[in-house]
């Protein structure tokens, strides 16, 4: 058992000001643990952002540690951590 939540591009400001909206971002983590066990990234430099995804799974970091990250604000990451902050308040 899972929860996810994804995030479109268009709601993240580098995506817009690079001029593309199309795509996403989505993190799942484990019900209870709140383990992050994986995540899905489509968009144009999807190979430069699943690497923080990658290493919260082999880490077996809980969704807060994502979510307490501070990414550089607009960057594509910003995604990735608004999405795990999204998981995290559902706890």
């Amino acid at each position: 058992n899972a929860d996810g939540v994804m995030l479109p591009l268009r709601t993240n400001a580098r995506a817009k000001m690079q001029g593309f909206d199309d795509g996403f971002v989505k993190v799942f983590c484990r019900r209870g643990t709140r383990i992050v066990v994986g995540g899905v990234v489509v968009a144009p430099h999807a190979s430069e952002l699943i690497h923080v995804l990658a290493l919260a799974v082999d880490q077996l970091r809980p969704v807060w540690k994502l979510a307490s990250a501070f990414p550089v604000y607009p960057s594509e990451s910003w995604s990735i951590a608004q999405a795990a902050r999204q998981l995290h308040v559902t706890d």
